[in-house]
């Protein structure tokens, strides 16, 4: 630890001398890449190489006396290790009393006799109309023109941008043509469409508009491009490197008036497209708004494309359903595995994670896992997102539990679950804790509501009876997946803050996961995760409603359960739950696959 703290002391005071020669007096430095992506090539990995703090959500601000950097609760426990003794001081995002980074730059700043100051920020990481500090600041027109991205100057061997060839996503996966798309685009946009050009840099809004897919991003099928559209001839240019680009792909945009330029040329787009006016969609980084703001009329709109993304089509539907078969089948065999001592005492949380990703390898479709497996033993379960790494690894014990969070990319689906496998004996709290996170996951999954409901006002269901308890969990309760597309897909959430994302309106189509979870610091955790898709459940003289149906495919351990803690519905749910997975696993599975599949879904009887 000693060591890395030293190196991440070291290149901040490099930093620092970089900014003291252009007369910066802060810089502010986030975690995304121009185009807004959650997770992001090494290239752009500038605040985990920076700081040393590597969980894929923070915000790192560097004085030239003081640095801190701002992350949500689902890594304050990893952030407070990693950032030991560098310096850096944590800020605990969303706690009382922490202040916002303008708040703190602003007053750390003020402390040292600055009355004025500049900023450095990198335009292209920032989007538009983002404010790195408040009222007082030196404007942007005062501020020193500095187009240089300091991490070119500091990052000795910076990772080049990523070359992974692009491929074409077929119809039958996608169930709509690029054609159908952009109808669909055009449509959404109304009267904004006629002689407007919109500019995509979302790169998850490009792969799917274009029924394209990459291998840029881990765990992302995307790949880094620019992509400008008019209306109402519905056709574009693509700004990608096209060293990427197979002849399939090249014939595919061809065939759908989609012409291609280099991915640095993406300003050529204001030349090439006449039109009365850009659309960008908020979020667009400050250095394209700029660039477009300069010789063109240009509006902020709320893109039409994460909504057109997140209701999945007839086709996406009926993919989901079959790569959770395939992924409830490695699922099935890990866990049996994980039953017997001999396996236990032989493996390690990393070891857990590699036999799964093989076994899910075997699958058709297979492309990858959709996000690093969170295989997190005992007191590791507490840390929400922990990810082991040969450094944190640590042997399995016959006691306690193991949270398995995993998920894999299929050509026809995404899959995200969780599963808490008890590995031994159990405290009584243990077992307390799962019960009420298995209560929550239920009365969501089996929840009726309004077409339309928010998220919200969803999220009491899976929170209800651990706060009758005193228990709470701090991340969100369920989020949106993609068709094979990012495994982290807007704009729905499930959640108990207030946020444009928890408001908006839950209609047939979507998909969610269901995954409430407790954590005991130190000690122990416990998440329950499926993936549920919302259809159409009754129409009533009071309106439509609508329903959850699971699309995760994987017996839930009801060893560590609390019978007496669940109600006969609950228990109706599980059995129906049960029935389901072995009815559509069991064909798939050997004989005696089959046998322990049996056994963990037999249904509980009251």
């Amino acid at each position: 630890m000693g060591q890395l703290s030293n190196l991440t002391r070291e290149r901040i005071e490099n930093l620092r001398r970089w900014m003291a020669e252009r007369q910066f007096g802060a810089a502010v430095v986030p975690s995304n890449d121009p185009h807004g992506s959650e997770y992001v090539a090494e290239h752009w990995m500038c605040r985990a190489w920076l700081t040393g703090f590597d969980g894929s959500a923070g915000t790192a601000v560097v004085t030239m006396r003081d640095a801190a950097l701002w992350t949500d609760s689902r890594y304050w426990l990893q952030a407070e290790g990693q950032l030991r003794d560098t310096g850096i001081t944590l800020m605990r995002e969303g706690e009382d009393g922490v202040p916002t980074p303008q708040e703190w730059l602003h007053e750390e700043l003020a402390e040292n006799g600055q009355a004025q100051y500049f900023v450095w920020e990198n335009p292209e990481l920032v989007a538009a109309g983002e404010v790195p500090c408040p009222a007082g600041v030196a404007s942007e027109e005062d501020a020193p023109l500095c187009d240089e991205d300091a991490f070119d100057a500091i990052w000795t061997n910076r990772p080049p941008l990523p070359d992974a060839p692009i491929c074409v996503h077929p119809e039958r996966f996608a169930g709509r043509s690029v054609q159908e798309k952009l109808c669909d685009i055009q449509s959404a946009l109304g009267g904004d469409a006629q002689g407007c050009a919109l500019m995509l840099s979302d790169l998850a809004d490009i792969a799917w508009t274009l029924n394209l897919r990459g291998g840029d991003i881990p765990f992302n099928p995307v790949f880094y491009a620019y992509l400008a559209l008019q209306f109402p001839e519905r056709r574009g240019i693509l700004f990608v490197d096209e060293k990427k680009l197979t002849p399939e792909v090249r014939q595919h945009l061809r065939e759908n008036d989609i012409d291609v330029l280099p991915y640095a040329n993406w300003a050529e787009a204001k030349r090439r497209i006449v039109c009365r006016e850009w659309l960008l969609p908020y979020g667009t980084s400050k250095r394209v708004a700029h660039v477009f703001s300069r010789e063109a009329a240009v509006r902020f709109i709320n893109s039409p494309l994460p909504l057109l993304k997140a209701l999945k089509n007839d086709v996406e539907q009926a993919g989901f359903r079959r790569a959770m078969e395939r992924d409830g089948v490695a699922m099935v065999r890990l866990l049996m595995r994980l039953e017997k001592d001999e396996y236990v005492k032989s493996q390690t949380e990393l070891g857990v994670a590699t036999d799964l990703e093989k076994l899910r390898s075997m699958g058709e479709n297979y492309r990858g896992l959709s996000f690093e497996t969170i295989s997190a033993y005992g007191a590791h379960g507490a840390i929400v997102h922990y990810e082991p790494t040969p450094a944190t690894d640590v042997p399995l014990r016959a006691e306690s539990f193991l949270l398995l969070d995993s998920g894999a990319q299929y050509a026809d689906g995404t899959t995200d679950i969780t599963r808490t496998i008890p590995l031994g004996a159990l405290s009584e709290e243990e077992r307390t804790v799962y019960t009420l996170v298995l209560k929550g996951h239920i009365e969501l999954a089996a929840l009726r509501f309004p077409e339309k409901a928010y998220g919200l006002e969803l999220d009491l269901a899976a929170r209800r009876a651990m706060w009758r308890e005193g228990y709470d969990f701090g991340h969100g309760t369920g989020h949106g997946v993609g068709s094979y597309l990012c495994v982290h897909e807007g704009p729905q959430q499930i959640r108990k803050n207030l946020r444009d994302c928890t408001q908006v309106p839950f209609v047939p189509g979507m998909t969610i996961t269901d995954e409430p979870g407790i954590y005991v610091t130190g000690r122990f955790g416990v998440r329950i995760e499926n993936l549920l898709l919302v259809v159409r459940d009754q129409e009533t003289d009071f309106g439509r409603f609508c329903r959850f149906e699971t699309l995760t495919l994987c017996p839930i351990d009801l060893r560590p359960v609390r019978m007496e803690m669940l109600t006969d519905e609950e228990a109706r749910w599980l059995n129906d739950y049960h029935a389901e997975v072995f009815s559509r696993l069991a064909p798939l599975l050997n004989e005696d696959e089959r046998a322990w599949l049996k056994a963990k879904t037999q249904a509980i009887i009251r």
